[in-house]
C-alpha cells in the first residue's frame, strides 16, 4: 500500500481550499489554483485537494474506471474516510475526460430531495483552448466566457441542461493545481 502526502498544514491548507472552493462555486467560470504541489498518482493536484477538502466519511465517492487504481482508494480511505460507491447517485463522483462522462447519469435530485445531487469531478487536458462558452445566472453581473476542453458528453448536457432547476448536477473541472466550477444554477451557452 503506498500512502502518498496530503496537505503539508492539513487544517490552514484545508481551509484555504475551501475558501478558493467556495469562490469557485459562487462565481462560476472563475479559475482558482488550490494549496497542493502534487496529486495522488496519475490525479491532478487540484482534483486531490478537492477530495481532501469536501469528502468524508459519510460521502460516498463514485469513481470513473479510467481513474479508478487501489493507489487512489487507499489515499482516499486513509485521508478521508469516504466510502467508494459503484453508484452513480453518490454525492461524489471522479471522472477523467477521456472516458466522455455524462453528466444526465449521475443524481440530479428533484423537488423533494434535491440534496441527492451529484458533484461531478471532471479532469480535463486544459482550462483553457475548447469551445468556448457563455456563462449567466446567478453568481455573475455579466455574462463570463470559459473554454475548458470538454468532452462532448459534457457539452451537450451543457446545452441541454435537461434537468429543470432545482435539479442537476454541479460540474468542477480541474487540470494541474487549478479548478473552475459550473453549479447547476448557470446559464450555459454555446458561443
Amino acid at each position: 500500500m503506498t500512502l502518498l502526502a496530503s496537505f503539508n498544514h492539513p487544517v490552514a491548507d484545508a481551509q484555504r481550499a475551501f475558501r478558493r472552493i467556495l469562490k469557485a462555486m459562487s462565481e462560476p467560470g472563475v479559475m482558482v489554483s488550490l494549496p497542493l504541489q502534487q496529486g495522488w498518482g496519475a490525479l491532478s493536484p487540484a482534483a486531490t485537494a478537492l477530495l481532501l477538502t469536501l469528502v468524508d466519511q459519510e460521502s460516498p465517492v463514485w469513481l470513473d474506471a479510467q481513474i479508478d487504481n487501489e493507489q487512489l482508494r487507499n489515499n482516499l480511505r486513509f485521508h478521508t474516510g469516504a466510502p467508494i460507491t459503484a453508484q452513480q447517485d453518490a454525492p461524489f463522483a471522479l471522472s477523467h475526460a477521456s472516458s466522455h462522462p455524462d453528466p444526465a447519469h449521475f443524481a440530479a435530485g428533484d423537488n423533494l430531495a434535491p440534496e441527492k445531487s451529484t458533484t461531478l469531478i471532471i479532469e480535463v487536458p486544459s482550462l483553457n483552448g475548447g469551445l468556448t462558452l457563455r456563462l449567466s445566472g446567478p453568481g455573475l453581473r455579466e455574462t463570463r466566457a470559459i473554454a475548458p476542453q470538454l468532452p462532448e458528453s459534457v457539452l451537450a448536457y451543457l446545452r441541454s441542461r435537461p434537468h429543470p432547476f432545482p435539479q442537476g448536477v454541479d460540474l468542477i473541472f480541474t487540470c494541474g493545481e487549478a479548478m473552475m466550477a459550473v453549479p447547476r444554477t448557470t446559464l450555459v451557452e454555446v458561443c
